[in-house]
């Protein structure tokens, strides 16, 4: 029916889609673009651009409007008017929402963007929502004004609301096991065979006697499943070798799920242009060259799984090393250097070659470690940003002094720069600070060293589609801007020719994919360097100054339709 194609590999979720209630219409998001048409095909609705990626998306009932985040920023809801073309907040006239809570005498007070995964009643007159609240998860129903609601909390970590025909709400529970379908939310457990864990979104069908799930296989990925909402023996609808879910039905009974493609590999192509060959033949992303040239630190695994992104940042997302030699393609990682149940990435050697470097969700942690480079030491972590504040890839400095990475700023919740001092033959570290930077205003997304150790150069959003690259000093102070990029693709990182002269970015081609360009920091003419059609990312420039790595990319969500399903 559709595809909706993301703008990159890292920072995006899956597209959301979802049939309209009256079987005339799709929509679907394609990062901060919600696009709409008639399912048979057709002109797409001109519609305003969000702020933030648009990750959920349920249709109003009349099937005349659509409610999405991405609204002023990533959490923000705003709902879509089909026929007038507008966009603007929900309940833009409340600044909060108050609820009456069972079994507390105590009313709880959020703002409109704490809710999480709203859904609309089939006669439009409420909307249920889960919301993260102190004492827990707790799912509120909220009139279709805003002006009144009811919460009720739950035991364990809800997801996924949807209304029956009968104005009942079912949701999926993870608590002290898998996680699992419940009509009502949160209290009665849907017995099914065959007993697998259930993963959202979830749709009823219109006579509201089947929920329509993904249920988890043995190859690690979903399919779709029929469930009897009263329990009982499930049918499976699909059979893909990929992740089938995120059902949503009309009322004539068409259901229409998605199908989730998403690729990466890592490959090579002369810094001066050329041809592009791949350096492995598995899921590979984030190269990073070793001080010699010929080794180069990968990030591998199935990212985006969705029991993994259910879990998340349990996911499998491993660091491993590769070799240089484009002749022969690794069908596997020559060495894996961590690998948790948590996510692990984006490995960085030191000068002299003693230390690796990488992010890690390991321990409960969103840090940089630091290991050994040639030896099964336990890693350490050396940065205490903590969980929640979203760390990025460490860069060493040229003279092993400093360790360099970005990570949010609790305080300000704005992406920054940090420096950790580094001493590279013994591998001790110093406590992380802050590099104040000014005169450019953009959330930090990549920093590379320029062979002085004295200045970097970064990577920022300035603004929704626009990012800019600028040096500054290691201590902070005046940023020189040195180029605008007009792109949606987030954290496409750069790389830095050995002699300092040229920076390689990803930007949008004329051929309508991302390409490698590199640039002379000093200023210039932006020169492409790939010129094959494919989507590529995260550039990084060999110590010889001869090639380019970078991660070649495809990441879609296929929306399917089976009609008539009742």
């Amino acid at each position: 029916m559709a595809t909706a194609k993301q703008f990159g590999p890292v920072g995006y979720r899956d597209p959301a889609g979802a049939i309209s209630p009256d079987g005339k219409w799709i929509a679907y998001s394609e990062g901060r673009f919600l696009r709409v048409r008639p399912i048979d095909g057709g002109p797409f609705v001109d519609l305003p651009a969000g702020e933030g990626q648009i990750r959920n998306i349920t249709w109003r009932p009349d099937s005349g409007a659509v409610l999405t985040d991405g609204f002023r920023g990533q959490a923000g809801w705003a709902l879509y008017d089909l026929a007038a073309h507008t966009r603007q907040g929900l309940w833009a006239d409340r600044a909060s929402l108050t609820a009456s809570v069972e079994g507390s005498s105590t009313p709880s007070t959020i703002k409109v963007s704490d809710l999480r995964q709203p859904a609309w009643s089939a006669d439009t007159n409420s909307i249920a929502a889960i919301v993260n609240g102190k004492e827990g998860q707790e799912l509120w129903t909220i009139s279709a004004d805003g002006s009144t609601a009811l919460a009720r909390r739950i035991a364990g970590r809800i997801s996924s609301p949807a209304w029956n025909s009968r104005g009942e709400i079912a949701c999926i529970v993870a608590s002290n096991g898998p996680p699992r379908l419940t009509l009502p939310c949160g209290r009665t457990e849907i017995t099914i065979d065959p007993d697998l864990p259930a993963y959202g979104p979830i749709a009823f069908s219109p006579n509201g006697d089947t929920i329509y799930t993904a249920l988890a296989n043995a190859g690690g990925t979903v399919d779709l499943w029929a469930v009897p909402a009263a329990g009982g023996s499930a049918t499976q609808l699909t059979f893909f070798s990929r992740d089938t879910y995120a059902p949503s039905v009309a009322s004539n009974g068409a259901l229409v799920f998605k199908l989730q493609d998403y690729r990466t590999t890592v490959s090579v192509a002369p810094a001066e242009g050329g041809p592009s060959a791949a350096l492995a033949t598995f899921q590979s992303e984030t190269p990073s060259w070793d001080p010699t040239g010929q080794w180069i630190g990968i990030t591998y695994g199935t990212w985006r799984r969705i029991p993994d992104d259910a879990n998340y940042p349990d996911i499998a997302q491993d660091a491993g090393i590769i070799g240089s030699d484009s002749s022969h393609p690794a069908a596997a990682p020559a060495r894996v250097v961590h690998a948790s149940k948590s996510e692990d990435q984006a490995l960085c050697w030191s000068p002299n070659r003693r230390w690796i470097a990488f992010h890690s969700h390991k321990d409960d942690s969103d840090d940089i470690w630091l290991r050994p480079a040639d030896s099964e030491a336990t890693p350490r972590r050396i940065s205490f940003l903590g969980r929640g504040a979203e760390v990025g890839w460490p860069r060493w400095s040229p003279d092993g002094r400093w360790l360099l990475f970005y990570g949010a700023n609790k305080a300000t919740h704005h992406t920054v720069m940090y420096l950790i001092g580094a001493d590279q033959d013994s591998g001790q570290m110093t406590d992380a600070h802050e590099i104040p930077v000014s005169g450019v205003a953009a959330d930090v997304s990549h920093a590379e060293w320029l062979p002085d150790s004295a200045h970097l150069v970064v990577l920022g959003e300035a603004s929704p589609g626009r990012q800019v690259i600028y040096t500054v000093a290691r201590e902070g102070g005046a940023a020189h801007l040195v180029h605008q990029i007009e792109t949606e693709h987030h954290t496409a990182g750069l790389g830095v020719s050995p002699d300092g002269r040229d920076v390689a970015f990803t930007a949008p081609a004329p051929d309508g994919f991302y390409q490698i360009f590199r640039l002379p920091i000093a200023g210039g003419t932006p020169v492409q360097v790939t010129k094959d059609p494919s989507n590529k990312t995260q550039p990084a420039w060999s110590p010889d100054g001869k090639r380019i790595a970078f991660t070649v990319w495809s990441y879609e969500g296929q929306f399917w339709k089976v009609e008539g399903r009742r």
